[in-house]
């Protein structure tokens, strides 16, 4: 979910984010990155996803669907071991007594990983839409409700977090007003989360779709292309190491489908569909918008300085590569 704080100062508040062990301040979208080590692999052919007007990420459903499997895999495997057990106590005529007493953490964790199941299912998702024709960012919040803040205005950051729960997360820190702020997830990938160089290549991709546009993010012919989405990438023999890709087929697929992980896909995948943003969302990003009263005009980055990750955070360095400073 995207969050929204009060503060009494935002400036205070995006003091304490500089200062906080957990987040690292990012590269401003004045500065782009290195051309050099700039190189996409995102298939953005979806037009319903990626176009000149706007793009949508949907990440937060394979984020989504991981936290189902896991609680729906928990459930049928409780239960399986739960309809053994009682079934062999009960043929060797054991009380209902001492069943339900031997029993009860395990339907205790079995009813709980239901509730769970049940909470993430009906979570609102963090769904985020980059207007380029408005310049503007809409950050999804409920059905019919959404925080419209200006991309002019973002302030990029890292925040780590536990290993399992995406280590680098991008996170775009927006003012809304004079004092609250707005945190929006910056992710279109699975990948995006997985290191900070991971961050500051997709920081760059948003920031070249609303300075120049589709053109700009196009993926490297050179490497193949792939749709950007929170679902883990496919194993196979040719890419992984074989008890990787053994793991996966003969440990990580059968789950999935014990846990019923193509009916959690395919919900998932309609509730992305059928997200309800409100009208004014939708009349902003359709053709021949009506504009007046937006800047937009796209952030031009600086021709000569540019950012570079240096294995820890970033460099200044000029086109030729050179640190400055």
């Amino acid at each position: 979910m995207t969050e929204l704080q009060p503060t009494h100062s935002f400036d205070e508040m995006l003091a304490n984010l500089k200062a906080a062990p957990d987040w690292q301040q990012l590269p401003d979208i004045r500065l782009a990155m290195s051309p050099q080590h700039v190189t996409f692999v995102d298939d953005v052919s979806d037009k319903t996803m990626f176009n000149e007007r706007y793009m949508e990420s949907h990440v937060f459903v394979g984020k989504m669907a991981f936290a189902l499997y896991g609680t729906c895999g928990a459930f049928v495997a409780t239960s399986t071991v739960l309809a053994i057990a009682i079934t062999h106590d009960v043929l060797a005529k054991k009380s209902l007594g001492d069943i339900a007493f031997q029993y009860g953490i395990m339907v205790v964790f079995a009813v709980l990983m239901v509730a769970l199941a049940y909470f993430f299912g009906r979570s609102e998702p963090a769904c985020v839409r980059f207007n380029r024709q408005a310049q503007v960012v809409h950050i999804y919040q409920s059905p019919g409700k959404a925080i419209t803040a200006a991309w002019r205005e973002v302030h990029p950051f890292t925040k780590f977090r536990p290993p399992g729960e995406g280590s680098f997360s991008l996170k775009l820190v927006f003012r809304i007003g004079n004092a609250d702020w707005v945190v929006a997830p910056g992710a279109f990938d699975f990948g995006d989360d997985s290191s900070l160089s991971d961050n500051l290549l997709r920081l760059e991709f948003l920031r070249r779709y609303m300075a120049e546009g589709l053109g700009s993010i196009q993926p490297d012919p050179a490497r193949g292309a792939y749709k950007p989405s929170g679902f883990s990438k496919a194993v196979s023999l040719k890419d992984d190491h074989l008890i990787t890709f053994l793991f996966a087929k003969l440990v990580a697929l059968p789950g999935y489908y014990l846990a019923g992980g193509p009916l959690i896909d395919r919900y998932l995948l309609r509730r992305a569909a059928n997200l309800q943003w409100p009208a004014e969302v939708e009349q902003l990003c359709a053709h021949g918008a009506d504009l007046s009263g937006y800047d937009t005009t796209p952030v031009q980055a600086n021709k000569s300085i540019f950012h570079r990750f240096n294995g820890q955070g970033f460099d200044l360095v000029d086109i030729n590569g050179t640190v400055l400073g």
